[in-house]
């Protein structure tokens, strides 16, 4: 399969994934072994991307969210490590060092985009309060999401 193929198909599972809770309901796709085993299949190597998502789930049910602090996002971290062990025929164990400073770097630009979507909202209620509210629905709905997707 052609490199470029590959990313994309690895990037629709992503957003896939980091969807889920926002627009599907709540399917259990934002978990690191389902998002690393999608990765799998798509790739064609299942055994590794689950085996990459067994050991980033278990690393992930670890993380606890206390208060004001966010944890990594593992979901991100797994399918980044699972694409690089079933690309390059890597361990699980080289996978997994590769998966949390993913992890960190995903909440990091994470936090940096909610801070966009809500920049958005103020936004959106202008266009409210000027009776605009296919401009609103546009920033909520498409702008929004196409950002968290990123």
């Amino acid at each position: 399969m052609n490199s470029l193929v590959s990313a994309f198909l690895v990037g629709l599972v992503g957003v896939f994934c980091m969807l889920d809770s926002r627009l599907l309901g709540r399917l259990n796709f934002e978990q690191p072994l389902v998002g690393a085993t999608l990765v799998g299949v798509v790739l064609g190597n299942v055994p590794m991307g689950l085996a990459v998502g067994a050991a980033t789930e278990l690393v992930s049910m670890g993380l606890v969210s206390v208060g004001a602090a966010v944890p990594p996002d593992m979901v991100l971290g797994s399918i980044v490590a699972s694409a690089f062990a079933c690309l390059t025929g890597a361990s699980v164990e080289t996978a997994m060092t590769i998966a949390i400073p993913i992890a960190v770097l995903g909440q990091l630009f994470g936090i940096v985009f909610r801070s966009l979507i809500a920049v958005l909202t103020h936004s959106a209620d202008a266009a409210i309060e000027n009776g605009n509210f296919k401009r609103a629905t546009h920033m909520h709905i498409i702008v929004g999401t196409v950002l968290y997707s990123l």
